[in-house]
């Protein structure tokens, strides 16, 4: 493990700085052990470290404590603001479940970014656990179970879609935009199925399937667009200018 070369801190390896005395990893020591600015009041100060120097691993923690520092105290004022005004828990629960899965599900896409399985698996998880959790606080009407969970299950299934072609193309432009568009539409088609099941207690779709056939014709014009354009055709020459 490396140390600061100012101080003797030991650094971490992703850590290009020392954060005790701000002495960068990378830089050797002067002779007169400080790399010093001038201030507007002709003091000497450390130099300082811009977010743009970080690590990645880094600027992922950055983002991570800030998230949480917001996040936290959006709760904490909520609570308490409910606390004072109704004498007990009441209105706040909801905004308490929805800042702690919010804070859950930035750890999970900060620290978690090249394990997709895992992320996908957590972030269902706490979504699956948001829904259970709101259902409960509504006494226990069911809605979570026959309607909320189907459909979050539609949705990471339509992003899981996404995601595999994305990983599959090679060359992205104009078509990412019709695949999104297509995936988008069947995501509608999954809502509009599950809801008339569990509303009118039968499987049928209206608005979602003509949704879906429009969408259908201008990711086709899209990806033709895109394919042409990829044979680096002449603009004019496609265009009949």
């Amino acid at each position: 493990m490396k140390t600061c070369k100012k101080c003797g801190v030991e650094l971490d390896t992703a850590m290009n700085y020392c954060p005790l005395c701000g002495q960068k990893a990378d830089e050797e020591l002067r002779s007169d052990t400080k790399t010093v600015k001038k201030t507007s009041d002709n003091s000497e100060t450390p130099d300082s470290y811009g977010f743009s120097d970080l690590t990645e691993p880094q600027k992922q923690k950055v983002v991570w404590e800030l998230s949480a520092i917001i996040i936290l105290a959006g709760v904490a004022v909520s609570l308490i603001v409910d606390l004072l005004g109704n004498k007990q828990v009441s209105w706040s629960k909801y905004t308490v479940t929805i800042g702690l899965f919010l804070l859950a599900n930035i750890a999970f896409f900060t620290f978690l970014q090249k394990r997709v399985f895992v992320l996908a698996l957590a972030s269902f998880a706490t979504a699956v656990l948001l829904l259970l959790a709101l259902d409960w606080y509504s006494h226990h009407t069911g809605w979570s179970i026959t309607l909320g969970i189907p459909i979050v299950v539609s949705f990471y299934i339509s992003a899981a879609l996404y995601i595999l072609i994305c990983g599959k193309v090679r060359q992205k432009g104009l078509n990412m935009v019709a695949y999104f568009m297509l995936t988008a539409s069947f995501f509608c088609m999954c809502i509009e199925g599950i809801v008339s099941k569990v509303v009118d207690k039968q499987f049928h779709l209206q608005w979602s399937l003509i949704l879906f056939v429009s969408v259908v014709s201008v990711s086709a014009i899209l990806l033709f667009i895109h394919y042409r354009l990829k044979r680096v055709t002449d603009l004019k020459r496609f265009f009949h200018i």
